[in-house]
């Protein structure tokens, strides 16, 4: 297809054309965001099996939705874990949103869109909730809609007098056939109660396929396809602001963490010290020092943490000569002064952030003093 004819395209169908870019957008970001992790998926994850989890992207759990995340709802539907995942749902939706658009309109087709998304993830979620589902199974992705507009797509075929359109209701049923038998087969990798979900809102819809030709120009239409897509949006923002409280709580976290290390590596520096008095058991001086390398030997103490290191090995094996006695409390007194300085900017830290949420957490109870 030629530069040309793309643009052609996006201009005859901009609904189908934004919702495809959505999605490329978000899984672009996916694949950014999970190749700086740690632990970076392979390859063949990113192509064919899947990143796994993409919770701060907004796919849905069960448990997210018990938290009061129903934004969750809409969010999963833009969401893919893998290059064949993403390839497949595109080729999909791009047939049938084009088929729609020029049916109904684009404002339309952004109403179905949020309808059968929307409606069939929470018909799912309602189902598996009901049976037991398991609450941290994370699931994502376009089929869902793409489920029902095949549902739209087979009882519009039927409404319709058209011997055309009776053969599309013949293709649409096939589809939910293979999509079906495709499910069974690979239950790990299929989320075969999204899919029944979003079939299941689809089919009714397509009993309305003469109103919604004849409603493409009111502006009813445009009103309810503007409304849809500012709910879409709506969840894409409450999906940010969810992110950086997520954050915020991951680096306090971090920060506590942090904290409690250096208050232990703070202790073992003291027992290091007691140690090294007449009558302690220098044998041990070594060993508590390695024990804390990561904190000692950091920053500009490291110098004096490993000559201190070096003192202490010898410490094991023979006595310390008196210079060599106070070298060693010498660079202890330095790694001290260098860790109480790091503990007091994060004991100031930990408080002005525990405040700052203790004022957000009142503010949002409506506590009077903040009013």
């Amino acid at each position: 297809m030629s530069f040309r004819a793309i643009v052609r395209e996006i201009r005859e169908f901009p609904a189908t054309a934004v919702f495809c870019a959505s999605w490329i957008i978000v899984f672009g970001l996916m694949v950014a965001a999970r190749l700086q992790d740690p632990s970076p998926p392979t390859l063949w994850r990113v192509l064919a099996v899947g990143m796994g989890e993409a919770h701060r992207f907004g796919d849905l759990t069960l448990r997210d939705l018990a938290n009061g995340e129903y934004w969750r709802l809409a969010t999963c539907n833009f969401v893919h874990y893998s290059v064949l995942h993403i390839g497949l749902n595109l080729f999909a939706f791009y047939l049938l949103g084009t088929l729609l658009e020029s049916w109904y309109g684009s404002w339309r087709l952004v109403a179905i869109y949020g309808v059968t998304g929307i409606g069939g993830n929470l018909l799912s979620a309602l189902v598996r909730s009901r049976i037991g589902g398991n609450p941290l199974l994370h699931s994502g992705g376009g089929s869902v809609v793409i489920m029902g507009l095949i549902g739209l797509c087979a009882t519009a075929g039927w409404r319709s007098r058209k011997s055309g359109d009776r053969e599309l209701t013949w293709q649409m049923l096939k589809a939910l056939g293979i999509t079906g038998a495709l499910g069974v087969a690979f239950p790990r990798f299929i989320d075969n109660w999204g899919h029944a979900g979003g079939a299941v809102v689809g089919l009714p819809l397509g009993l309305a396929h003469h109103r919604f030709l004849a409603g493409r120009d009111r502006p009813s239409t445009w009103g309810l396809g503007v409304v849809t897509a500012l709910l879409l949006i709506g969840c894409g923002l409450a999906q940010i602001g969810a992110n950086r409280l997520d954050e915020a709580a991951r680096s306090h976290d971090e920060l506590r963490q942090r904290l409690a290390a250096a208050t232990n590596a703070y202790r073992v520096l003291q027992a290091v010290e007691l140690l090294s008095r007449p009558g302690g058991d220098a044998r041990q001086l070594a060993r508590l020092l390695e024990s804390q390398a990561e904190i000692f030997g950091g920053g500009a103490a490291r110098f004096s943490y490993e000559r201190a290191l070096a003192l202490a090995r010898i410490a094991g094996e023979r006595e310390l000569t008196e210079p060599e006695l106070q070298a060693f409390r010498d660079e202890l007194s330095v790694i001290r002064r260098r860790l109480r300085g790091e503990l007091n900017g994060m004991l100031n830290e930990f408080r002005s952030r525990a405040a700052s949420q203790r004022m957000h957490r009142s503010a949002r109870e409506g506590d009077p003093w903040l009013r």
